[in-house]
């Protein structure tokens, strides 16, 4: 009876372990839709309130929203079917270029020098590439099932982002109601910062994404390598992700090169991605966020990895900006509660 016992308690705290993980799991992702909704509308609040000075806020609202939803339609329309003609090709062509790509590495091992290491490096990559491109290519094709989860999440988000746009002064406004009023003035302070560093953030995620997208669809362009168009979108997609998404892309970037065109396009190419991403670390970055977010370089990169490792791709995108939330309320809420405590002790003793 004990060993039935014993049985049957460890099957239900197994239920109950699966159930609760399946449980945070779907309230992670409805967390991370929740905040990529507020991104979505801390990028468009400028130009809202500059609409609302001329006309009542729910017409600027649903004026503002309407515009993105058009040009995402026609940016859509014009991108989708190049895209869409690429990435149907390059599907059909997968068997393809896995054999090229390991012909092209098992050629380089045989030019490289007595190298005991670098041999054996040339062949693992060699020998996993045509696994590691058909894992890639199973998953491309489950691509219907991806692009309805991507239009609805988007869907989604754009809901939550106009009911976010609509309710946050009120929710503001009652949630400030429940504090002492010696607390209003911190908290005021905190949301106002939050909502101009979330806003200049989501700008410069487009606009750098935008620009280096450009320029490597423009060496791509220039020499002649296939997919230019899905590989420039690609890339531009993932500059959204510090760091480790231009680590992504790359790789994405000069597999596909290789398979597709040979070594002399793909080194051109690696070359030109390398300087592009020299160009936006030195130069584009700095102007574009220029000291809107506040962030150290390794506060960056620790809060990628961090989210990344915890919740993934999802994880690693919204890390950035989740890490500036905070530190806004720790400058702002929790240091000055830690000094009006150090200066009330002192009286209290």
């Amino acid at each position: 009876m004990n060993g039935l016992r014993f049985w049957v308690t460890g099957a239900a705290v197994a239920a109950a372990t699966v159930v609760l993980w399946s449980a945070f799991a779907g309230a992670v992702s409805a967390l991370l839709l929740l905040f990529t909704a507020v991104l979505f509308a801390a990028g468009l609040r400028p130009v809202v309130d500059r609409m609302s000075t001329r006309m009542p806020f729910g017409a600027a609202v649903g004026i503002a929203f309407g515009v993105v939803i058009v040009g995402a339609v026609i940016l859509s329309v014009v991108l989708i079917q190049p895209v869409g003609v690429e990435l149907a090709k390059l599907i059909q062509s997968v068997p393809a270029y896995v054999t090229s790509l390991e012909a092209q590495l098992a050629e380089a091992q045989r030019h490289i020098a007595k190298d005991d290491a670098a041999k054996r490096l040339a062949s693992a990559l060699a020998s996993s590439a045509g696994g590691a491109a058909s894992t890639i290519g199973l998953h491309v094709l489950g691509g219907t099932a991806l692009v309805a989860a991507a239009v609805g999440n988007s869907l989604l988000i754009v809901l939550l982002a106009i009911g976010w746009m609509l309710s946050s002064d009120e929710l503001e406004r009652f949630f400030l109601s429940l504090l002492p009023a010696k607390a209003r003035d911190d908290w005021r302070s905190a949301f106002s910062d939050i909502g101009t560093r979330l806003s200049a953030y989501v700008q410069g995620v487009v606009i750098n994404g935008t620009l280096v997208g450009l320029l490597v669809g423009g060496a791509l362009a220039v020499v002649a390598a296939p997919y230019g168009v899905l590989l420039a979108v690609i890339v531009a997609v993932f500059q959204a992700i510090p760091m480790v998404g231009a680590v992504i892309s790359g790789l994405v970037l000069l597999l596909v090169v290789l398979a597709t065109a040979g070594w002399t396009k793909m080194l051109i190419v690696a070359a030109v991605f390398a300087v592009v991403q020299m160009l936006d670390q030195n130069v584009l970055s700095p102007i574009i966020f220029g000291r809107s977010l506040q962030l150290s370089f390794l506060l960056i990169i620790l809060s990628t990895i961090i989210g990344g490792t915890l919740l993934g791709i999802g994880g690693a995108f919204l890390a950035v900006p989740a890490a500036a939330v905070l530190q806004v309320l720790a400058v702002r809420i929790l240091a000055p509660a830690v000094r009006r405590a150090n200066g009330a002790q002192p009286g209290d003793a």
